[in-house]
């Protein structure tokens, strides 16, 4: 972020950037308070103002990135209608997100959260009872009524779901997958709804 856009973001805003740039960069417990006065080009004052401490911002940082991934992905299957479709289409707005949002995504993928941040920490695949945990639920029960998918538990279901494109994604983010997300999430859908599919 330049110096002449970083006028236009409120102080929190900047603070919160400038912890994600650097706990990606440098991680957690490498990054103090005066490295993100000097990123963020908010004083140490201003960054104890808006929050408690370092976990406090990491907390926010995170809570954000969680909130903004599950949107994107309501957004993808909110119209949808078919369940095959609806697994398909979560899978590859996963991977898309993931891509397109790439230092967001390695934050929220690659930081282990429990060593820096206390109190419960809700993982983004659990189903939740936001809009996405709701109509997930809502397919996937009517998925079972249909026969069009297997009676799994949910914890089950949302392992497979999200579990293949997550471990695609973490891979290429240790440079281990040569492909882009984008580019393997025909196949990686396709793979995620056999693995559900009934019959």
């Amino acid at each position: 972020m330049k110096s002449s856009a970083l006028s236009s973001y409120t102080p929190k805003q900047r603070i919160m950037a400038a912890a994600l740039k650097l706990f990606v960069e440098q991680g957690y417990f490498n990054t103090n308070v005066p490295d993100l006065s000097r990123e963020s080009q908010c004083s140490v004052g201003s960054i104890y103002h808006n929050f408690k401490n370092k976990e406090e911002i990491a907390r926010a940082v995170y809570l954000e990135a969680m909130s903004s991934f599950r949107a994107s992905l309501y957004e993808a299957i909110k119209d949808k209608k078919d369940i095959e479709t609806v697994v398909k289409t979560l899978v590859k707005a996963f991977l898309e997100f993931s891509e397109v949002n790439h230092q967001l995504s390695k934050y929220i993928w690659l930081c282990r959260h429990n060593e820096f941040m206390t109190g419960l920490i809700k993982h983004p695949t659990m189903v939740g009872l936001d809009p996405l945990g709701r109509l997930l639920t809502k397919h996937i029960k009517q998925g079972v009524r249909e026969k069009k998918i297997l009676k799994l538990k949910a914890h089950v279901i949302w392992t497979i779901i999200f579990g293949i494109p997550l471990g695609y994604v973490r891979d290429w983010f240790d440079g281990y997958n040569p492909k882009r997300p984008k580019e393997i999430s025909e196949q990686l859908a396709e793979c995620s709804w056999r693995a559900i599919k009934a019959g």
